[in-house]
């Protein structure tokens, strides 16, 4: 029996479609992980995917909508680094993206039915002749700074991974979504985002998106247009790769709470990130179409390509820039960053690639 190159391709996402699905169910504020669940809404779908973009499930997931009011609600300020982390590392490729929207009363009583704004994106590394190579290959946690003007209020902060595995046809995205509910502090008396930054959730996307309807394997792309409105402010730099690049089995230590994760913990005193040996490096293989194939089989090992371990990243020394000390997690470097270099007591600016230098706890701190 022979197999066509479009029945192999959806047997290749299938393939995709079978790997652990992934949850973003931690709050992170400033340095410190919070419980699962704690400021984070909770979904009832099992962590499976959102795939109707016309349905109110894109806001929160599903059940999202019902759990606000046994969500607690974090107080920050306009300005400060927070972020998510996960169950798991993030096994599908594809973008993260974050949009917030102000509440006409409270966070936990806000079904999200008013204007959302982008305030974070993270896409692609780099773009090779083997594809779209992503920044958010197997994070576990990522973080960035809420703008600095950002008005006062309460809001829904709502994160989607999309997995673009099986995205060829209509429908085919996956969306993994979570919302924490926050309450910001900010001295801004800058006008709250309108215009094109603005849109509602559903219809902010139709479907048929570039960036969300689109064969990620063949032909090969050679470019990617983030789906949604431009991120807010215009001109924000929150758009750089801010990321924690680990594998799954690394993040167990990195990110996870210790015990029973009652009450939030402050990064700092829990193992540094992983270790770099345990960093997976992502190399697909060229593709070359052959004529025919006998099984689905042949073809399986170009869409699931193994993973290798990566070259261990040289320590970069927290040098002193503008600004005061980065702390645990956050970032300290990496293409067009441009905040501090220095960490905080205990910790080093560590490179990971190009694209970002992360402050860690050295052992002798993580161990105190």
């Amino acid at each position: 029996m022979k197999f066509s190159l479009p029945t192999l391709l959806a047997t290749a996402a299938l393939i995709h479609s079978s790997a652990a699905h992934y949850c973003f169910n931690r709050l992170i504020v400033n340095g410190n992980i919070t419980s699962e669940y704690e400021y984070v809404r909770k979904n009832n779908n099992s962590n499976s995917p959102v795939t109707n973009v016309n349905s109110t499930d894109l806001r929160c997931n599903a059940g999202g909508l019902l759990t606000g009011s046994t969500t607690k609600t974090h107080s920050v300020k306009a300005g400060d680094t927070v972020g998510f982390a996960l169950d798991t590392g993030i096994g599908h490729p594809g973008p993260v993206q974050v949009y917030m929207s102000k509440a006409d009363s409270t966070a936990k009583s806000y079904d999200g039915a008013g204007e959302w704004f982008k305030i974070y994106e993270l896409g692609t590394s780099d773009i090779t002749d083997d594809g779209l190579q992503w920044a958010t290959n197997d994070i576990t946690n990522f973080t960035f700074a809420l703008p600095q003007k950002l008005p006062k209020g309460e809001y829904l902060l709502r994160v989607e991974s999309i997995a673009l595995h099986g995205a060829s046809t209509y429908g085919g995205a996956q969306f993994y979504i979570s919302c924490a509910q926050l309450s910001v502090e900010s001295d801004a008396t800058t006008a709250a985002p309108a215009g094109d930054f603005v849109a509602k959730i559903p219809g902010v996307y139709t479907g048929n998106e570039p960036g969300i309807m689109l064969n990620i394997y063949y032909p090969v792309p050679t470019n990617y247009t983030m789906p949604g409105p431009a991120i807010w402010p215009s001109g924000s730099a929150a758009h750089s790769a801010v990321f924690v690049g680990e594998s799954a089995a690394a993040s167990t230590a990195a990110s996870t709470p210790s015990s029973a994760a009652t009450s939030a913990v402050n990064v700092a005193a829990v193992t540094p990130v992983n270790t770099p040996a345990n960093t997976p490096v992502f190399s697909a293989p060229a593709y070359s179409a052959p004529a025919a194939y006998s099984t689905p089989a042949a073809y399986s090992s170009y869409y699931a390509p193994a993973y290798t371990p990566g070259a261990t990243p040289a320590a970069t020394p927290g040098a002193s820039s503008s600004g005061g000390a980065i702390g645990v997690y956050g970032q300290c470097g990496g293409s067009n960053y441009q905040g501090s270099t220095t960490c905080v007591s205990g910790a080093t600016c560590q490179r990971w690639n190009d694209y970002y230098s992360q402050c860690v706890a050295s052992a002798a701190a993580a161990a105190a």
